[in-house]
């Protein structure tokens, strides 16, 4: 059953279809005659730890996984939750908390820069410039504090990048 599911899996990569919100697996991105040979000689584990992507298009990036612009050569890690201090669900706060989170940036397969991004809850998010020529705004991230601590692996970014 995993065999056919994985298969069920590659033929929609491959088809180009349409996924929903990958979180850090898989994208409507149509892959590269590169990618199409690496998962036909079975070596697909890294190209599904990448979500594929275009400027300007909103995504989701689970902790730990790379994001693949591929029109940019880009690919920018969620690499670190430096601080989540939001208040939780259901608590006064005098103030609301903030959540710091860090991304590896590379092009053409090197790091070109680390940005550190934060997120205030009720203000607008501010992008953030890198290499004088993109910039990456950080628009959410999930789970919301509900009192209890969140796991590193459960957390979920929502982020845009754009060519200012």
């Amino acid at each position: 059953m995993k065999s056919l599911v994985s298969t069920a899996v590659i033929l929609t990569f491959l088809s180009g279809g349409n996924c929903l919100p990958s979180y850090g697996l898989l994208s409507n991105i149509k892959p590269s005659s590169i990618e199409v040979q690496s998962i036909a000689q079975n070596n697909h584990q890294q190209l599904m730890a990448r979500v594929g992507t275009t400027l300007n298009s909103q995504f989701y990036l689970k902790y730990g996984k790379t994001a693949y612009l591929p029109s940019e050569n880009l690919e920018i890690k969620f690499s670190k939750v430096i601080e989540d201090s939001r208040c939780p669900t259901n608590v006064t706060c005098i103030w609301q908390g903030q959540v710091i989170i860090e991304l590896d940036i590379m092009k053409n397969g090197k790091q070109v820069s680390t940005l550190t991004l934060t997120l205030i809850p009720g203000r607008d998010p501010l992008p953030i410039q890198f290499s004088n020529k993109y910039s990456v705004t950080l628009i959410a991230v999930s789970p919301y504090p509900s009192g209890q601590a969140i796991a590193l692996k459960d957390y979920i970014v929502k982020i845009v990048v754009s060519k200012p």
